[in-house]
């Protein structure tokens, strides 16, 4: 009892304090006065509640980003009074720290936000990055890589931020901090599996894994759940790293990848820079990188998982990135160039033309996943609309025969089967439910992308053995192209058997497709025996 009578007591003197205070406000309003919006403040028992200015390049330039011409955003980029309520509660917890109930109510942060007070900036720099040396190899292999640099990492900024860093490392946004992890684990992955140097698989995916978790450390010490500068590449970057490492579909990416859209639409990513916000040209074209790649890993993400894309596309204005290279733009540029001509194989390109064919992507996810059915004219127009942003693809990135190939750039090579698997893809998952129902139009379909995409995932993943065009690129070998794959596979599986059990009179295939299907499908068997210890799909 005397317990509890101590923490009513303590709870009545908190009431009786802050009923003062308030009325300590109420006079000021009504009292004309000369002081300055500090001194006019009463204090709790000396309490200060004007906030602790925050380190350059973190919160307060995110802040300064949620006001147009001095007033506040309008929508999901504004801050609301509820926020700002909370953020003078969190403060004045702050100030009572030392009342042993203040501790216990409010000591650290949220348990689902991890526990940063584990451990400091310094220790993980010291831990777990590598001397500079090492991490200029990283970020070198990284870098000279195309397909997985991730657009909204401007190479040439990056550096200057990177030598930045080198000169203070003292002094350095986590958020930021994660963002090199997360390159330096990348790079890692992709050594690890190309170089002839390292003695077991075990080496790499140890250093591979020692990087990752030290980005997701700097993301909590940075309190990613916070809007800020660098928290939504950050978390997309760890989200891509971990996505990276397998190939099978990554649950916990996709989880992160809830967050960083979430987080994306509060910062008003979804709203195109030139019509909304008060932005440089550097920062809203890579802010508009930025928004393709959510949509991109989103939709891709949660198509793996069977589930529904977090973005709602309809609800979005923001314009596609042009094609640039990163020497093309730079955070002093003035007025944004035009686009390269598509006919220019650039790093961004295949990224651009991806995101054309999201559009259609997404619709058709939403209609697997509908209860709804089509009508036979709504599933041609679908069809037509895959096939015409499929026409749109330029001619360097059109898909050929590896003996076709033996002077392209292996980066080239694969970006090509990339965009042609999003086609093929968006075919066979538009038509494979109609296909199921008997729809003769979406059977052939369905049964001729998947025959086109099986088949050329066996040429491609041929050239992946030793001596081949693509062996020194097999870790380019994805969880989005396995996936494919299996998509493909599976498509075979249920025509074949539909065949075996109706018999050939109601079989949704002649003989003449059952004998195209059946050499794919063993040599399919073989790769997914073979690859069945990397994936627990195959």
């Amino acid at each position: 009892m005397s317990d509890f009578a101590s923490l009513t007591g303590r709870f009545r003197a908190y009431k009786d304090t802050l009923q003062s205070f308030v009325k300590q406000l109420m006079q000021k309003q009504n009292q004309p006065s000369t002081q300055s919006v500090n001194d006019a403040v009463p204090t709790l028992s000396g309490l200060s509640l004007e906030p602790t200015p925050a380190p350059i390049g973190t919160v307060d330039q995110a802040d300064q980003r949620d006001q147009i011409d001095g007033e506040p955003r309008p929508f999901l980029g504004r801050r609301t009074d509820v926020e700002e309520e909370a953020g003078e509660t969190e403060r004045l917890r702050e100030g009572r720290a030392e009342d042993p109930l203040a501790v216990s109510l409010s000591s650290g942060g949220e348990v689902i936000f991890g526990a940063s007070h584990n451990y400091s900036l310094q220790q993980i720099v010291s831990h777990h990055l590598p001397p500079r040396l090492e991490v200029d190899r990283l970020l070198a292999i990284y870098f000279q890589g195309e397909t997985y640099i991730v657009p909204f990492i401007h190479t040439y900024h990056f550096q200057r931020q990177y030598r930045e860093f080198w000169a203070d490392t003292a002094n350095v946004n986590p958020l930021w901090l994660s963002m090199l992890f997360s390159i330096c684990c990348m790079a890692s992955v992709i050594r690890g599996a190309t170089s002839p140097y390292q003695t077991t698989p075990n080496d790499w995916v140890s250093e591979s894994s020692h990087l990752h978790a030290a980005a997701g450390q700097c993301l909590v010490l940075g309190e990613y759940h916070r809007r800020q500068q660098f928290v939504v590449e950050a978390l997309a970057m760890y989200a891509h790293c971990k996505n990276f490492q397998s190939l099978d579909p990554s649950r916990e990416a996709g989880a992160i990848l809830g967050m960083v859209v979430r987080m994306a639409y509060e910062m008003g990513y979804h709203r195109d820079p030139d019509s909304f916000g008060s932005f440089t040209i550097f920062e809203g074209e890579m802010r508009r990188r930025c928004w393709a790649a959510c949509k991109q890993m989103d939709l891709m993400i949660s198509f793996q998982l069977g589930l529904p894309s977090n973005i709602c596309l309809e609800d979005c204005d923001t314009k596609s990135p042009r094609n640039l290279s990163d020497v093309d733009f730079s955070a002093e540029t003035e007025v944004l160039p035009a686009s390269r001509s598509e006919n220019e194989a650039t790093r961004l390109l295949w990224f651009i033309v991806k995101d054309r064919q999201m559009t259609s992507f997404s619709y058709v996810c939403k209609d697997a996943l509908s209860f709804h059915e089509k009508s036979e004219i709504e599933i041609i127009q679908l069809d037509e609309e895959i096939r015409r942003m499929y026409a749109m693809v330029p001619d360097v990135l059109r898909t050929r025969p590896v003996s076709e190939s033996i002077a392209d750039d292996p980066f080239l090579i694969m970006t090509r089967l990339y965009v042609e698997f999003i086609y093929l893809k968006s075919l066979c998952v538009l038509h494979r439910k109609y296909m199921a129902r008997g729809h003769d139009f979406s059977t052939k379909s369905c049964v001729e992308a998947g025959k086109r995409l099986v088949s050329q995932f066996i040429d491609m993943y041929k050239e992946f053995s030793p001596g081949g065009q693509l062996w020194t690129e097999r870790w380019m070998l994805s969880s989005f192209t396995m996936n494919d794959f299996l998509l493909g596979v599976m498509v075979f599986c249920l025509v074949v058997h539909s065949r075996r059990k109706r018999g050939a009179r109601h079989s949704l295939i002649d003989s003449a497709t059952e004998r195209d299907v059946l050499p794919l499908l063993e040599q399919s068997h073989a790769i997914c025996v073979e690859k069945s210890k990397a994936s627990r799909g195959a």
